[in-house]
């Protein structure tokens, strides 16, 4: 399709690709059906999902996020939503935040709406309201692109790597998207060859000026939640995605130049298989961890006070005194006396120059890591 500058845009083929040979990646579907469906088992298994979703939420926007170049550390985004003055002023972290706040928004929204070009919308609203910076052209949040977009060149569209679709085109080729998202037959199809597919389908239309690898990214969990296959939000992609970003790359680009679709679904069940795995990790360690804590205190026969702090301390491994006391409603002095206690005891400890004084938990940070 001719566009600006004299060059070609790529308008993607809907889908499905019209040959997919399962056969060359049944065995990585094979192996992450079987991951997914041992993380899905796993999430049955915790009393309060919220203790793993809220953490690992913020570990996938730090990774996402890095991936587009804007970079925080996961304790320094919780030191930001704690409402550390320092954190505050790099802007990065508000940008981490909004990616968090867009997919819970999304997932939320869920209940109300399905899948679809609205939802995509209002989750980029949210990504980028109040930090949307030129990237030459205009970034209105939750807006389709009114300007040609392009990947690579140096910010020239004549050395451009890959140049998606025009703005003309774009509002019509997400709607076949959402359209194949969302089709009445879907349930015979496999809902994480699905995925693959909508993911480079997203990225190839490249709906927005900016937001669309995150956005893109989104979507993955969205139609994982959608379709039953992982009813809890736990698998999130991104840190694998990050340390293989350039084998990520280049197979969503051989699709769109030579229709290589089985090299790029392999490599996408591949990173399911081994995010899943790295997830049920993390999910295993801060178990344990969240086991040890309560053994310990209970057995000393602490406070009962104390032990909801820790069970706190695991949604928001930052936090303030006075967030403490409010989200327990307890008094400012009921959280202090027993926070004291779990620094006394190596649990938590002050975060040095820090205004308001806050408080880290630097054993379920640790246990967020993957390795």
């Amino acid at each position: 399709m001719p566009t600006i500058g004299g060059r070609k845009a790529f308008i993607p083929a809907p889908l499905p690709p019209r040959e997919l040979a399962v056969t060359r990646f049944l065995p990585e579907l094979t192996r992450a059906t079987q991951a997914v469906g041992e993380l899905k088992g796993i999430g049955r298994t915790v009393g309060n999902p919220l203790l793993l979703i809220r953490p690992l939420q913020r570990r996938e926007a730090v990774s996402s996020s890095s991936m587009e170049g804007t970079y925080t550390t996961l304790s320094d985004l919780f030191l930001f939503e704690a409402g550390a003055s320092d954190a505050a002023k790099r802007g990065d972290n508000r940008e981490v935040l909004n990616y968090v706040l867009a997919l819970e928004g999304a997932i939320e929204g869920l209940a109300r709406l399905p899948i679809s070009s609205r939802l995509i919308r209002d989750a980029h609203r949210v990504l980028l309201t109040g930090v949307a910076r030129h990237r030459g052209a205009a970034v209105e949040a939750g807006e389709l692109k009114r300007d040609q977009n392009w990947i690579g060149g140096s910010g020239r569209i004549d050395t451009a790597r890959f140049i998606p679709a025009p703005p003309a085109d774009t509002p019509a080729a997400l709607d076949m998207l959402m359209g194949f998202v969302n089709r009445e037959d879907r349930e015979r199809s496999a809902p994480l060859i699905d995925a693959a597919l909508a993911h480079y389908q997203f990225e190839a239309i490249h709906p927005f000026a900016d937001g669309n690898g995150r956005v893109g990214r989104m979507l993955i969990t969205l139609m994982l939640i959608d379709t039953g296959t992982l009813p809890t939000p736990l698998l999130y992609m991104s840190p694998y995605l990050e340390r293989h970003k350039d084998r990520y790359i280049d197979l969503m680009y051989a699709v769109s130049r030579e229709g290589v679709w089985e090299d790029w679904v392999a490599f996408f069940l591949e990173a399911v298989a081994e995010s899943a795995v790295e997830t049920i990790t993390v999910v295993e360690r801060l178990q344990d961890l969240h086991r040890t804590y309560r053994e310990q205190f209970q057995t000393a026969r602490r406070s009962a006070l104390m032990l909801k702090i820790i069970d706190v301390a695991f949604e928001r491994p930052v936090m303030s005194i006075t967030d403490i006391a409010e989200a327990l409603d307890v008094t400012y002095a009921g959280a202090a006396n027993n926070v004291r206690e779990l620094i006394a005891h190596g649990v938590a400890e002050e975060v040095i120059g820090t205004y308001p004084k806050l408080i880290r938990f630097p054993g379920v940070l640790a246990a967020l890591q993957v390795g």
